[in-house]
């Protein structure tokens, strides 16, 4: 939130999809006015009905206004340079010199993304993930432009309006993009090349992975497991690992039929209405479920 001359106003949200609604929800249900720029009024209110049925603090807008007075921007865009770069500069133009505004980057780099501002230190990224209510994931990318105190502003706003457990990552890269890359690059490589099924792959992750990733990070997990065993296997394993440099042909094909994803039908698995609508009230319970079981084992115990 901003004060100036006296008057509160809202955190600015703008985008369009579930990810945005979603991070607009976690504001309004911890008590906090949002502002949401986005495409279609209708679909953003209703998405946010099912969490919150008072929306005293929600302003829904559809045209952009003539002035910005938020002192937080949040920006929530296609991975495309010129699309970012393009909302941007529209931020820009409406906003004080002290707004901070945060961007959504993940195969691209922060620095590029800055390079039409007119003020490049206001940029961060920042990386959500869905249901943004439900998780504590919050990345935030910096570079050597970056004011620090608007770094320590951004992590205290994180911390108090979302409830997030923010990192930051230097150097103006998503860490979170490349972990998630190389392991899905991986297990397209091993279905391309029927080592193993897309079942099979699901199987070895949820089981495995899945089983300790929401109580440790792969780095304490090998502190728990036994460091120097890892280091063992890798040094065979290795040579072996996929280093493919162009998108694999299984995802040029599921984006050539138009199979991308639940949403649509189809992606990896075919899903029929009754499907799609079971997936997704699991996935919400499963979310409530995963939240408690997360405060329940925090990642540093000592501190409670």
């Amino acid at each position: 939130m901003a004060v100036k001359n006296g008057m509160t106003f809202p955190i600015m949200v703008i985008g369009q999809d579930k990810l945005v609604y979603s991070i607009v929800t976690d504001l309004l249900l911890l008590g906090y006015p949002a502002l949401l720029l986005t495409n279609d009024q209708q679909t953003a209110a209703a998405a946010m009905e099912e969490y919150v049925s008072n929306k005293k603090n929600l302003q829904i807008i559809t045209d952009w206004p003539e002035t910005i007075y938020s002192r937080l921007v949040i920006l929530i865009t296609d991975d495309q340079l010129t699309e970012k770069q393009k909302v941007i500069r529209k931020v820009e133009e409406r906003c004080d010199d002290d707004t901070i505004i945060t961007v959504n980057l993940e195969a691209l780099c922060l620095d590029e993304i800055q390079t039409q501002m007119r003020n490049r230190t206001r940029l961060l990224g920042l990386n959500w993930t869905y249901p943004v209510h439900r998780t504590f994931f919050a990345e935030i990318v910096v570079n050597q432009y970056t004011r620090p105190a608007d770094l320590e502003d951004l992590k205290k706003w994180l911390k108090a309006y979302w409830k997030k457990d923010p990192y930051v990552v230097q150097h103006g890269f998503s860490i979170r993009a490349r972990m998630m890359a190389a392991m899905l690059r991986e297990g397209i490589y091993l279905v391309e090349n029927d080592f193993a099924s897309v079942e099979s792959v699901d199987r070895a992750c949820r089981n495995d992975a899945g089983f300790y990733l929401p109580f440790v990070g792969n780095f304490r997990y090998m502190d728990l497991m036994g460091t120097y065993a890892y280091g063992m296997v890798m040094q065979d394993l290795n040579r072996e690992l996929s280093n493919m440099m162009a998108l694999p042909e299984i995802l040029q094909e599921k984006r050539d039929k138009e199979e991308t994803g639940m949403d649509n039908g189809k992606g990896f698995y075919s899903y029929d209405p009754k499907e799609k609508e079971h997936w997704q009230k699991i996935f919400k319970e499963f979310s409530e479920e995963i939240q408690q079981l997360i405060i329940k084992y925090p990642h540093e115990p000592l501190d409670r």
